[in-house]
Formats: C-alpha cells, sequence, structure tokens
C-alpha cells in the first residue's frame, strides 16, 4: 500500500541508493533541475525589475509558504494565523489554489472522477474550513482574483497559503516555514532535489520558522538557525513545535480522552514528509504495528479503505490513525467498523518569546496603510 516508486525516489535524490544506475539517474535528475531553475531565475528577475509584476491587493495580505516540497507545517500555520487575527476581531479570508491550482468542472457523464478530483483538490481547503469556521475560504489558482472576491465578501486581511513562490500577488509579510528534519531538500533544486527554488531567494521572507524544531537536537537546530540566517541574509528566524492534542473521529468532532499508551496502531496517510508523522504518534506512548505512506494528497479508493480494515483485523490492532487532511477526504466513505478510524488533531506551539516576535510581525503587516 504505499508507494514503492516514492520511496526509490527518495533514496535516489538522498544518496542512500548505490550503484551505476542510480549515479546515471542522479545526473540526468541534476541536468533537468538546470533547466528548472533557469525558468525560476527568469521568474525571479521579472518579479525583482518590474515593479508592476506584482499586484498589490487593497488588504493586508500576509503569506505562508515554503522553500521545498512536501509539507512544512503550512495549513495547521495558516489556521494558527487565521485564529489569531479572527481573536483580534479580523474578518480573515484564506487565499488557497487548490492542489494542482484548477478548477473542478461537474457534469453528468463524469460526477463519479469530478468528486474524486474534489476530494484531493480541496482537501487542505476543507481542513482550512473546519479549523477556522469564521474565515472566507477561497480555492482560486489566480491569486489576484482570489484576493478580490475575499475581499468582496468582506475580508479586511489575507492569509495567502502556500504563496512563497506565486509572487503575482504582493504581500504585506512573507513566512516562510522550514522543516528541521528535512531542511534544504536534499541541497538541489527540483527534480534532482526538493527546493523549489535557490536557498539565497529566503532573503524574500519577512520571517523564518522552523517547524518541527524539538524532533532534533538542541546542537543540530542551533546550526539550522545559524545557516538559515547565512543564506537569507540575516532575516529572524523562530522555532516552532507540532503536538497532537487530542484526537478527533473522521468528522473532526473530538473523541474525548484517549489514552495513547493502550494504542496498537495503525497509521496512514498521504505525505510528503511521513517519519514525522509516526515519530508524532510515537511520542505519544502508541505502539505502531503498521504504517502505510501514500502520496501526498492521495485519493483513497474503495479498495485501499477495505485492504485498511483489513490489515487491523489481521494484526489485531484497536486503533486506525490518519491526519486531519486525509480525514476530509474520508468523510461518508469510512464504514462502520470495531476499529475506530482516529483522527490525530495537529497544533502548532511556539515559546512564548518566539510567539511575541511572530505577533509583532503579523501587527506591522496590518499596519501596513493602503494606497
Amino acid at each position: 500500500m504505499t508507494s514503492g516508486g516514492r520511496s526509490y525516489y527518495f533514496d535516489l535524490i538522498s544518496g542512500k541508493a548505490r550503484g551505476v544506475f542510480a549515479d546515471v539517474l542522479r545526473a540526468v535528475l541534476w541536468v533537468l533541475s538546470l533547466g528548472y531553475l533557469a525558468c525560476i531565475a527568469i521568474r525571479n528577475a521579472r518579479f525583482r525589475l518590474f515593479r508592476g509584476a506584482a499586484r498589490r491587493a487593497s488588504r493586508p495580505v500576509i503569506s505562508v509558504g515554503n522553500i521545498t516540497t512536501g509539507g512544512t507545517g503550512k495549513t495547521p500555520m495558516t489556521a494558527w494565523i487565521a485564529q489569531r487575527l479572527a481573536a483580534s476581531d479580523r474578518v480573515v479570508g484564506i487565499l488557497t489554489r487548490g492542489y494542482r491550482g484548477r478548477p473542478v468542472r461537474f457534469s453528468d457523464e463524469s460526477r463519479e472522477d469530478a468528486a474524486s478530483q474534489w476530494r484531493i483538490e480541496s482537501d487542505e481547503a476543507a481542513l482550512l474550513t473546519r479549523l477556522c469556521p469564521k474565515a472566507i475560504v477561497i480555492i482560486e489558482p489566480d491569486r489576484v482574483a482570489g484576493a478580490e472576491r475575499a475581499a468582496s465578501r468582506g475580508a479586511d486581511v489575507l492569509v495567502l497559503d502556500d504563496g512563497f513562490q506565486h509572487r503575482r500577488l504582493a504581500r504585506d509579510l512573507d513566512l516562510v516555514l522550514i522543516d528541521a528534519t528535512a531542511a534544504f531538500g536534499f541541497g538541489y533544486a527540483l527534480p534532482r532535489g526538493l527546493l523549489r527554488e535557490p536557498l539565497r531567494s529566503l532573503r524574500r521572507a519577512g520571517l523564518i520558522i522552523l517547524t518541527r524544531s524539538d524532533l532534533v537536537s538542541d546542537e543540530k537546530r542551533r546550526r539550522l538557525v545559524e545557516a538559515i540566517q547565512r543564506m537569507s541574509g540575516g532575516r529572524p528566524v523562530i522555532a516552532a513545535r507540532h503536538r497532537i492534542p487530542g484526537f478527533a473521529d473522521v468528522k473532526g468532532r473530538p473523541v474525548g480522552e484517549v489514552d495513547a499508551r493502550a494504542m496498537q496502531a495503525v497509521l496512514f496517510a498521504g505525505l510528503g514528509h511521513f517519519e514525522p508523522f509516526r515519530e508524532s504518534i510515537e511520542r505519544l506512548g502508541a505502539t505502531v504495528v503498521a504504517a502505510y505512506q501514500y502520496p501526498d494528497h492521495h485519493d483513497y479508493s474503495d479498495e485501499e479503505i477495505s485492504q485498511l480494515t483489513d490489515v487491523c483485523a489481521q494484526l489485531d490492532a484497536n486503533a486506525l490513525i490518519t491526519t486531519e487532511k486525509d480525514a476530509v477526504k474520508l468523510v461518508g466513505r469510512w464504514p462502520e467498523g470495531p476499529v475506530p478510524l482516529l483522527t490525530a488533531q495537529l497544533a502548532i506551539e511556539f515559546d512564548a518569546s518566539d510567539a511575541d516576535v511572530l505577533g509583532r510581525a503579523l501587527d506591522d503587516a496590518m499596519a501596513v496603510k493602503r494606497a
């Protein structure tokens, strides 16, 4: 049930895969990455040289993004910011482009396929709606048009989900997330590594957030902060932790007190970085008897759902655990059974001093005067 191709790809770009064949593949990927970097350089030069290339919205814009592919915690960070702003009586508009950035169209002939596509495209938007019920969530590949729609519906501040590389909409604060457990994408741009653009692009950031900082040693965290500040030209860096405060059912309803130490659990998720999810569950005291990684934004088939429930019976597991992003695609599809499907609720935490730094950065962005 795991993706063997994806596993080999990570072994390949990380250098774990050995041999002449692996060396040749890495060389081919490196050549392809040069073309990718050329395109990125041209795009960035356009926005650097032509002031009119980026459109300014009528509302303050706060971007949450990253510099590598895979999960760095953008969605829970976006939710944290939206919840904080809403607590200050702001009407928050969350702009997300949807997975792959394309609209979903329904027709009678392709309704089943469109429903499947909708589950994939809107998983993050559905989760943000669940986590931030007061926010106006807009799914729109055109970020400028999405900003106009959110403003027309009453939003007075806009939070741009996964916005660092989508520069046509100007922003008042660029927050860039870096996962401490996989910081620099193996040092290469796509497809040779996981970097979406060169590390020097971190100089565009207003504030850099080192996520999952508690999953690395103090020494490694110190060295990461030093390296990030050097690459970014001294941009401020704060640390964040991912915490699981509890569990919910597939519809997001809290299930009350759960003793993780009594769990014999089967895990599954479609994540860019799966191991931190597994480690977080194990840190709660659960025993993981099986774990299945699917591609990011995976849409689960009926057969895969059946396989997962069968595995629980075979291994005498007493819990199935997945992520909130996966659960929103399983509402109305997960069968009743003796083993409950639990959703691990995810929260972002900061030390008080780091939370103050982020709070001041948000306040400064909100104070920017509009033309």
